[in-house]
């Protein structure tokens, strides 16, 4: 990552940890995930952007051996306070990762890569440090929908102009922070062309379907491994 992108992120730490917490919307995302992993025996779980850490601890704390990693050092200093039991490691996850090939079973990398510029090397990369038959878990907001605007109605919808075309823009919401707009073929293709074998999608609801509507998804999931 740039150490422009980085810089915004280590601005943001602090804030964006106090709104995930009592946030509804990461409530539904850990919903997902924790369905998804009740319970581990012993497997190295890498979480590739880990920010302060919640879901590296949450790894451990079902029996796996996880690893948290981000470019960031104020979410990694957050997470080290917050969650001394766990392991963490400033990672530019851009970049070359430090770990031998074939090093994990799972690679985690939840709401990280649409604030990525270059997802094909980052991808390339999580294909190196998996090893045979490995999981990579992932998920963005939704593309398709994201950077639409809300329209009043009963209960509110959303008017989407424009889809296809990648692009950059702003985030405010805790700070500014940089996000990548790529459809969601982009992503899919993507994780194919670095040798990576699609298991199971999910998008699920996440708004309360009386002032948004239910059936309007904020994330998309995506699990793959490694043939």
């Amino acid at each position: 990552m740039s150490d422009k992108v980085i810089d915004q992120w280590n601005q943001a730490a602090e804030t964006y940890a106090v709104e995930q917490e009592k946030s509804s919307f990461a409530d539904a995302n850990k919903a997902v995930v924790k369905s998804r992993f009740c319970e581990l025996s012993g497997e190295k779980v890498l979480d590739l952007g880990c920010g302060y850490g919640s879901y590296t601890d949450y790894f451990r704390s079902i029996g796996g051996s996880s690893t948290g990693v981000d470019g960031a050092k104020s979410m990694i200093d957050l997470a080290k306070e917050k969650y001394p039991e766990s392991s963490f490691e400033v990672v530019d996850i851009s970049k070359k990762l430090p770990f031998d090939d074939g090093s994990f079973d799972i690679v985690f990398c939840n709401q990280v890569l649409m604030d990525i510029e270059n997802v094909e090397d980052v991808l390339s990369e999580v294909a190196r440090v998996l090893k045979k038959g490995g999981i990579f878990y992932w998920s963005i907001v939704h593309p398709a929908f994201f950077t639409g605007d809300w329209v009043e109605g009963d209960p509110s919808g959303k008017l989407v102009t424009s889809y296809i075309t990648p692009s950059v823009t702003k985030n405010r919401f805790w700070g500014e922070t940089t996000h990548y707009h790529r459809p969601l073929s982009f992503y899919l293709n993507a994780c194919s062309d670095a040798g990576l074998l699609l298991v199971h999608t999910e998008e699920p609801k996440a708004y309360d379907g009386v002032s948004k509507k239910e059936d309007i998804p904020l994330f998309f999931f995506g699990e793959y491994r490694k043939g």
